[in-house]
């Protein structure tokens, strides 16, 4: 039973990622044809992305916090 259970799922998880791939082609070939619903689209779809400096930017004010409690501390005494 739990052999059986294993087995859809992971045809349910092959499925996804079919489905996704095609999908994924699909917008490739509609945006090549510089649809204009693909461009809304992308746009659309851009504000779901991740950003990637976003860490760099977490890094830089955490490090710009750290510098300032050490001034205000030196400034204290």
């Amino acid at each position: 039973m739990n052999l059986n259970n294993e087995l859809i799922a992971g045809l349910f998880i092959l499925l996804g990622f079919v489905l996704m791939f095609s999908l994924m082609a699909i917008l490739v070939a509609w945006a090549r044809r510089r649809s204009k619903g693909a461009i809304a689209l992308g746009a659309f779809l851009s504000i779901f992305a991740p950003d990637p400096t976003l860490d760099n930017k977490i890094k830089l004010v955490e490090e710009a916090k750290e510098i300032q409690c050490e001034e205000d501390e030196k400034g204290g005494e």
